[in-house]
């Protein structure tokens, strides 16, 4: 087996793969336990937001606590930071409905961790000349919007509106 043996990767070869590879494993411990330090922080809401809005009277039923779900698996994940509601889009009336539904869970979560809500209604992102959905073919029509901060971090969950 001399140098020239192909299965055999040359001397500086191995030393490069080896550190990508030490690398790579760094940064995902890094990601790791960012990931559970955010998990943590979730848990430790001070208002219990989710456990709370899962048996309030009203909200239960919601689709609030889908987009809080949503929004604070994407916190812990450290993913995007606009949503997208799933489903097909949503009747009008309904969404000025959730409209109300999310001002509502806003004084459950005083003193924790999810905070500023608002809601904005419908706007023709089209007509705006906003129809793209970022870089993709996916064209964008009338849209709602919901935000929240989840310690500190800002979402946008775009809700399509039915015309």
């Amino acid at each position: 087996m001399g140098h020239d043996d192909p299965d055999r990767p040359a001397k500086d070869k191995g030393y490069v793969e080896a550190y990508k590879s030490i690398e790579t494993d760094r940064t995902e411990m890094i990601k790791s336990g960012a990931r559970e330090a955010r998990k943590r922080k979730l848990d430790g809401d001070a208002a219990n937001l989710l456990g709370k809005i899962k048996t309030h009277y009203l909200l239960k039923d919601s689709l609030v606590l889908t987009v809080l779900q949503q929004c604070a698996a994407t916190y812990v994940g450290g993913e995007r930071v606009n949503l997208g509601l799933g489903g097909s889009a949503m009747d009008p009336d309904t969404y000025e409905e959730l409209r109300g539904e999310w001002g509502k869970a806003a004084p459950l979560a005083a003193g924790g961790i999810f905070t500023e809500f608002h809601s904005f209604p419908p706007q023709n992102k089209a007509a705006l000349g906003k129809g793209n959905v970022g870089g993709t073919l996916a064209k964008r029509k009338v849209q709602g919007n919901l935000l929240v901060k989840v310690a500190g971090v800002r979402f946008n969950m775009h809700i399509d509106i039915a015309e």
